[in-house]
């Protein structure tokens, strides 16, 4: 039997067979005084190192609905880039979400799912500071064998091939769904500003691991005097699926802290503009999602939406394409957002015990 070859960890070493090569235009091929480019005979030919799109498989093999690592927030196969300011608790927010989903713990007070492997390159943070964090959170050695752990690694830079194909190879080994690199210029060696430098660090790392079906988070710096935009070059934010930015307020009370998490960018429409977190520290530190405040026109209008997938007996776990076209069919004209957000809020009713499911104003 052929082993697999993880697809992600072909392309990082694709990649790193062109380490000696400029990214500039290719040189002409030499000839051999007839007018046709000479080929090694041992050369694989092109057509088969790049092969085309099974379209059979790939309809066969694509899910219905968005697989989550984390609902609304880390999608399977997708990058992130998360940014803040120092010092904001972006390493202590990805820190909590990492240990949950590797744990099968409720992620953001989210309905827990099975446990996945989390993979952590780690160059901000010591041992102390992590263990330190975990038990805050409540987890001990044996709550953590699915967080692969790489503290202060002396790995090559992740803009360059050879670190490219380290990561994805140790990636593949742990069988990991979700990559976190903290911070993305401690992992580079070009300029920070140079457009460059990412669009390398996408071609040599991003790219295999998303080939390869893994979810990837950098976590990035905020520049100096804007609200938003990460630190360095604006080609940063040019290669990843989702741009969130974190930002704090005090909570009020037992220390609590307020954690908004805005939607600077996407592709495609999965992601809710806003998260609204709060970091609790007792009994435990932990995120917890709270519920946005809507408006009367909005919250009838999702109401009703609900109450028609009721009535159609759409189960909980329908997502928006198949809740777009039960809802179409019945004659229903509700917007796709109304639909997403009907759709986010019935989800959300197992993470709050004895609330009504029955109609809408039970769930709201």
């Amino acid at each position: 039997m052929t082993a697999r070859v993880d697809p992600g960890l072909a392309s990082a070493r694709r990649m790193a067979a062109v380490v000696d090569f400029d990214p500039g235009p290719p040189e002409p091929p030499p000839d051999d005084g007839n007018g046709s480019a000479i080929v090694s005979a041992a050369a694989t030919s092109a057509h088969k190192r790049y092969p085309v799109v099974d379209w059979q498989r790939a309809f066969d093999g694509a899910r219905d609905e968005i697989d989550w690592l984390v609902t609304d927030f880390i999608a399977r196969g997708q990058s992130y880039a998360l940014v803040s300011t120092a010092k904001a608790g972006k390493s202590l927010l990805m820190l909590d979400v990492a240990a949950a989903i590797a744990a099968g713990r409720p992620a953001f007070g989210q309905k827990p799912q099975p446990p996945v492997r989390v993979l952590y390159v780690d160059h901000e943070n010591t041992d102390f500071d992590i263990i330190e964090r975990l038990r805050d959170m409540g987890y001990g050695p044996a709550d953590l064998s699915n967080l692969r752990y790489l503290s202060f690694p002396s790995m090559p830079p992740l803009d360059g091939p050879v670190g490219g194909l380290d990561l994805a190879a140790v990636a593949e080994h742990h069988g990991a769904a979700l990559v976190v690199i903290d911070t993305v210029a401690r992992v580079v060696a070009g300029e920070e500003n140079s457009a460059d430098t990412y669009r390398a660090l996408y071609r040599h790392t991003l790219a295999p691991l998303k080939a390869a079906g893994r979810a990837v988070v950098r976590l990035d710096h905020r520049g100096h005097g804007t609200k938003t935009t990460a630190r360095g070059s604006s080609a940063k934010s040019d290669d990843v699926d989702a741009v969130w930015t974190l930002d704090t307020q005090p909570g009020g009370e037992d220390g609590e802290v307020f954690v908004n998490l805005g939607l600077e960018r996407q592709r495609g429409n999965a992601h809710p503009d806003r998260i609204l977190v709060l970091r609790q520290y007792d009994p435990h530190l932990r995120h917890i999602i709270r519920p946005k405040s809507l408006p009367d026109a909005e919250r009838r209008r999702i109401g009703a939406c609900i109450d028609a997938m009721i009535q159609l007996r759409l189960p909980v776990e329908a997502g928006n394409r198949k809740a777009r076209e039960a809802l179409r069919l019945a004659g229903h004209t509700f917007p796709n957002a109304t639909i997403a957000e009907a759709v986010r809020t019935r989800k959300s009713v197992p993470t709050f015990p004895g609330v009504g499911a029955e109609t809408s104003e039970g769930m709201f």
